[in-house]
């Protein structure tokens, strides 16, 4: 019988055991997981700005080397696989009524 009466007055006082535990917040309760994930994202930061600072140089010679993506034809895949992509016809020189090209010869 002792032990029934014991438990309502332990129901009775869990409340007044949780209001006296400190609290925690989220700023103190893990620090070292904190410090973790900020040098996570600081060297993330890192890679991607040397990746990008590398991909520049990268487009850049790139963009030399293609000239203006309007001088190509759309990509032909042929039945085998091989992939065409052809330049685009010059268009002709207009020329004068008296046959020339227009340029002044020296």
């Amino acid at each position: 019988m002792k032990h029934l009466a014991l438990i309502p007055v332990l129901f009775c006082a869990t409340p007044l055991w949780a209001e006296a535990a400190p609290e925690i917040s989220p700023d103190t309760a893990r620090p070292e997981v904190e410090d973790g994930w900020s040098l996570l994202r600081e060297g993330s930061r890192l890679l991607l700005e040397q990746l990008f600072d590398e991909l520049a140089p990268a487009l850049e010679d790139l963009e030399g080397f293609v000239g203006d993506l309007n001088a190509y034809e759309a990509p032909v895949i042929l039945p085998n696989g091989d992939i065409l992509i052809r330049r685009k016809p010059e268009p002709p020189q207009e020329t004068t009524p008296d046959g020339s090209d227009g340029a002044i010869d020296l």
